[in-house]
């Protein structure tokens, strides 16, 4: 498979991902978290294809950030697993996880988009894309900024939901899913036109 090959799979799979990450608008945890795994699992492809595209003109830094990226869906599994083993032994309970532990569970598209966050960034110095080299940090900023405030607000508040912030969160969410559907567009664009000029 040739490079513009992989960035244009690479832009499908964020496309993909984008539509799997609407299920976390759903409200509903046996629709969320399912759309959660499979979206972090089709943004990890899409930063693979990010990766092989771009990593030798973004640097190490951006390399390792993708990497980081790519990991969110096994961390995600790790941190379940680690959940469910803890639960078992009796190290955890129902009360602890209604209370802001369930966040957790929702920590792999964070993972991801932390990774390409940080990825953007370093673009912004080194500028390996043929345009937008923005893109990757907007994208990638949404979710986790909104995660890890979310994360925050349980833990100091005793797991109450912030139902204040309610409809500034859901309006952030639809900001990520159309951030991901333009960057997913922009890499098809790219390699499309890469591939028509080869």
């Amino acid at each position: 498979m040739s490079k513009s090959e992989l960035i244009k799979l690479s832009g499908w799979a964020f496309l993909a991902g984008a539509v799997a990450f609407l299920t976390i608008l759903s409200g509903s945890d046996p629709i969320a978290l399912p759309g959660s795994v499979i979206s972090s699992i089709l943004l990890a492809a899409g930063m693979s294809g990010l990766r092989a595209r771009y990593s030798e003109r973004a640097g190490s830094i951006g390399r390792i950030m993708l990497l980081l990226g790519m990991l969110g869906p096994i961390l995600w599994v790790i941190i379940i697993a680690a959940m469910a083993y803890m639960y078992g032994s009796g190290n955890l309970t129902i009360t602890q996880v209604e209370k802001g532990l369930w966040i957790l569970l929702f920590v792999g598209p964070a993972i991801t988009l932390l990774g390409l966050t940080l990825f953007g960034l370093a673009v912004l110095f080194s500028k390996p894309l043929p345009r937008l080299n923005w893109l990757p940090v907007f994208t990638g900023i949404w979710y986790p900024a909104v995660y890890f405030f979310l994360a925050a607000y349980l833990f100091t508040h005793d797991g109450e939901y912030p139902g204040q912030y309610h409809a500034a969160i859901q309006i952030i969410f639809l900001i990520q899913f159309l951030a991901l559907c333009g960057l997913g567009a922009s890499l098809v664009t790219d390699a499309t036109q890469e591939m028509a000029t080869t």
